[in-house]
């Protein structure tokens, strides 16, 4: 049996492999995107407004996403730190020759 911590870091690291495994065009809801992360669907629109999600469309009347578009706005965000980083280096070490 796994020990909390454990279990803790096995759930925190199943959040993209599940929306891997669902495909890039299955749909995703906001209840079941918070069951990922295992947070309540208010954190996920507290997501939606700091930019760490994608924006939703409706359907049905609920808040929804593919897989692919909620992978590819992290892989986005990903590439845009990265650049930033570098930048914030080159500029560091133009001040510190």
């Amino acid at each position: 049996m796994q020990n909390p911590a454990e279990k803790k870091q096995a759930d925190d690291w199943g959040i993209v492999a599940d929306l891997q495994e669902l495909g890039p065009n299955a749909i995703v809801t906001e209840t079941a995107l918070a069951g990922m992360f295992n947070r309540c669907d208010t954190s996920v629109k507290r997501a939606i407004d700091r930019n760490e999600l994608p924006p939703s469309i409706r359907l049905f009347g609920k808040p929804c996403w593919t897989a692919g578009t909620i992978l590819a706005h992290i892989e986005l965000r990903l590439q845009i730190a990265k650049a930033e980083r570098e930048s914030e280096r080159k500029r560091l070490d133009a001040l510190c020759p």
